[in-house]
Formats: C-alpha cells, sequence, structure tokens
C-alpha cells in the first residue's frame, strides 16, 4: 500500500467515524489537518505550472478526458504516479465528479492493464 493509499484509507476511517458520531473531535480534526498536509505532499499533488490545471494528478486527468490515453499513462509513469495513486486521487479529489462518468471501473481497469503491460 502506498504512502498515499494510507493516507486516504486514515481519512476515510476519520471521516467515517465523524458520520456516524455527528460531530468532530478536536484531536480528530487537527489529525485531518495534518493527513490532508501529507496529502497534499504526494505526487498527484504536485504543483505545475499550467494555465488550466494546478496539479499533475488534474494534468492526468485532462489527458485522459481528452482521449489522450497513451499521454497521460506516460505521464504517470515520468512522474512516478501508480495507477492506484491516481484513481484514488480522483475519487478523493474530484469533488464535483467531474470524472465521474469517464472514470467507470471498466476504464480503471484497462487503464491499470495498459500501465502494467507498458512498464
Amino acid at each position: 500500500m502506498s504512502e498515499q493509499s494510507k493516507i486516504l484509507a486514515e481519512l476515510q476511517e476519520i471521516i467515517m467515524s465523524v458520520v456516524t458520531s455527528g460531530s468532530v473531535s478536536e484531536t480528530d480534526g487537527k489529525r485531518i489537518d495534518e493527513l490532508e498536509a501529507l496529502l497534499h505532499q504526494q505526487k498527484c499533488y504536485k504543483e505545475i505550472d499550467h494555465e488550466e490545471y494546478t496539479y499533475q494528478g488534474e494534468e492526468i486527468a485532462g489527458l485522459f478526458s481528452e482521449h489522450h490515453t497513451t499521454q497521460a499513462i506516460d505521464k504517470m509513469y515520468e512522474c512516478e504516479i501508480t495507477p492506484e495513486d491516481f484513481f484514488e486521487f480522483i475519487g478523493y479529489h474530484d469533488e464535483d465528479e467531474e470524472y465521474a462518468e469517464i472514470f467507470t471501473n471498466v476504464f480503471i481497469e484497462e487503464v491499470t492493464n495498459l500501465y502494467k503491460s507498458k512498464y
């Protein structure tokens, strides 16, 4: 499990606890802030100089949404971003579900297989 996966798993655990209890403790609030700070140190969150995207993961998502799959996979490899980390990034970062229709389970499996076969 990658560092990003561990961070997201712990965030999910805390969020589910907050949802279940209906309140957030000061300790949980601080830990969420710490985890989000760690998350923003991950490769998908690397800030880039781009007119449309802030983070590396957003640029890759844009390539996929424009049907530039090979370029997106190459960019993932170049940036040392695994399919698992990329799709977890999208799952957490895509609050407006902009990519929900594109990144289906079938699509995720296809991209993962292409990435593994190429690299």
